[in-house]
């Protein structure tokens, strides 16, 4: 994952359109880390439950783990978060990253993300699973992004931004999870 190239993701940002839809702020991403994206492996990493999840078939890569330590590098680069800021319009910052792996039977309902944060970016790194659905305030699904390898989106955190996941079907549905305030 450390071949990643900054410009390669600036560009994935730029060149995604802005979406409004019934309120919700997004956009939408293919090739996010561009076409020859390969993704280190994951076996052998320690895993740890997430904090008030401890019940959920969800684990976070240990934030001591190297990788971890160099994504949060990567995802604090000012041109990274410059795009982020021009596409929506609000000045960002940095808070926390994590690499998710949700088993069989993962289910999150509809919710806002705590008002401390501002725009979450969540990009797949696995396929054929469950992408995160985005849901009306009556809790209906609206759209849910396609879960392929290397393609997620970004989420203004707003009054319209309802989301979760429907019911994981298959182990290791694996996602990279960043936030900004």
């Amino acid at each position: 994952m450390f071949n990643l190239s900054t410009q390669e993701v600036v560009l994935s940002i730029e060149k995604s359109p802005l979406k409004i839809v019934h309120g919700t702020i997004y956009q939408e991403y293919r090739d996010f880390f561009g076409k020859g994206f390969k993704l280190p492996t994951l076996e052998n990493k320690n895993f740890v439950k997430l904090e008030f999840q401890e019940d959920r078939p969800r684990a976070r890569l240990d934030y001591n783990d190297e990788l971890m330590k160099k994504i949060k590098v990567f995802f604090m680069n000012t041109n990274i978060t410059r795009a982020l800021e021009n596409k929506f319009n609000t000045e960002l910052q940095f808070s926390s990253a994590d690499i998710w792996i949700d088993n069989a039977g993962y289910k999150l309902e509809p919710h806002t993300d705590d008002d401390r944060i501002k725009l979450s970016l969540q990009i797949y790194l696995s396929d054929k699973n469950e992408g995160t659905s985005l849901y009306d305030k009556e809790g209906n699904v609206q759209y849910t992004f396609p879960f392929k390898f290397n393609h997620g989106y970004a989420l203004y955190n707003g009054v319209y931004s309802d989301h979760g996941v429907e019911e994981v079907e298959n182990d290791g549905r694996t996602s990279l999870y960043v936030r900004y305030q």
